[in-house]
């Protein structure tokens, strides 16, 4: 058994000061791979008013051979972010995350699970799976926002219910940390009034992720990603990816480090992350063997809208820089900084696992 328990007294360059606690146990049994079961919990707050607590499981052979994947979440942010739909967004933001033009204050309880197996056989790379999320989004926009200005779909709020289902093809030779292989996702997301969705749209998300051993300390890491958004699409899902790793943005920790959380969104976005991974050094941290490895990485995004201005072809928004991981079997800790090659600002990440 692995546990880690971290306090969460730190700074987000998205969230303010955070403070709270986050945690992960994960069981191993014998022929169950990467783990049996694994729990894991946050409490958040940050100086910027924002809440994001969890409780997810995770039995990759819990029923069988079929893996069961859930998790209750609930989400509660003032000044959540909105700069309008498309590439070339909010011209004149000036990286104040506090002006009331460019936020809104949301509330988002939800929930999610998913059944994953391998029909051909457990060491078969084909994998598919099916489930369901709801979440209940409310809105309440400044009165000189963009938000209440532009008026989008989804401007009164409402639920979200969505049926899921999707397929991998993985090859990676492992799950957490893999070093060599890869894994190609395609997902779809249905929403309806048959699904508890006040609004009717269907999410195609298409996904590469592929790990080159170069020597026995370094591998070369990258993901592609595309999301499409089709139908009645409200606003506060233009910056939500589908597939087994959900990720946000354009812009933020999970798809452009380097950018403002959010920053470009839209019903079509693409994103590229290339990581050179260094394998630095094995450590005894109370006892245990923890691996200490470090990171250099190259972001790019961008997104389309109907009806908006976009760009040209090559109008991606870079960003770049550099981390630390420390991981002990499936247990990753990720500390990242980034810098807006465009705007010269920066962020700092920390969370678990890394971020493909």
């Amino acid at each position: 058994m692995d546990t880690i328990a971290l306090p969460m007294v730190s700074y987000n360059s998205d969230q303010g000061i955070g403070y709270g606690a986050v945690g992960a146990v994960y069981l191993y049994g014998a022929g169950k791979e990467p783990y049996a079961h694994a729990i894991g919990a946050q409490i958040f707050f940050s100086s910027r008013g924002m809440q994001s607590h969890y409780l997810r499981y995770d039995g990759p052979r819990l029923i069988g051979p079929l893996r069961l994947e859930g998790g209750l979440e609930y989400r509660r942010e003032l000044r959540s972010p909105f700069f309008g739909a498309g590439n070339l967004s909010a011209p004149d933001f000036r990286g104040d995350l506090d002006n009331e033009r460019y936020t809104y204050d949301k509330g988002s309880p939800g929930l999610w699970f998913r059944l994953r197996g391998r029909p051909f056989g457990a060491t078969h790379p084909l994998q598919t799976y099916v489930g369901y999320g709801w979440r209940h989004t409310s809105v309440e926009p400044y009165d000189e926002s963009m938000l209440t200005q532009q008026q989008p779909v989804g401007i009164e709020g409402g639920s979200t219910g969505q049926l899921l289902a999707g397929a991998l093809w993985d090859t990676r030779d492992d799950e957490v940390d893999p070093l060599e292989g890869g894994v190609e996702e395609i997902a779809l997301r249905v929403s309806g009034v048959a699904t508890g969705s006040k609004y009717q749209y269907v999410g195609l998300t298409l996904s590469e992720r592929r790990y080159v051993r170069l020597s026995s300390r370094l591998t070369i890491a990258q993901r592609l990603t595309l999301d499409m958004l089709f139908g009645d699409v409200p606003f506060f899902e233009w910056s939500n990816t589908g597939g087994v790793n959900v990720s946000e943005g354009i812009g933020g920790m999970s798809s452009v480090r380097g950018i403002e959380r959010n920053r470009f969104s839209g019903n079509i976005k693409a994103f590229s992350n290339t990581e050179l991974r260094f394998h630095a050094a094995q450590l005894k941290v109370f006892g245990r063997d923890m691996k200490l490895g470090a990171v250099m990485f190259l972001d790019l995004g961008r997104v389309w809208h109907p009806g908006v201005a976009d760009g040209k072809w090559h109008a991606w928004h870079p960003g770049i820089g550099g981390g630390v991981r420390l991981s002990r079997r499936a247990a990753v800790v990720r500390m990242d900084y980034a810098r807006s090659t465009e705007t010269g600002r920066q962020r700092c990440y920390i969370t678990f696992g890394h971020m493909f």
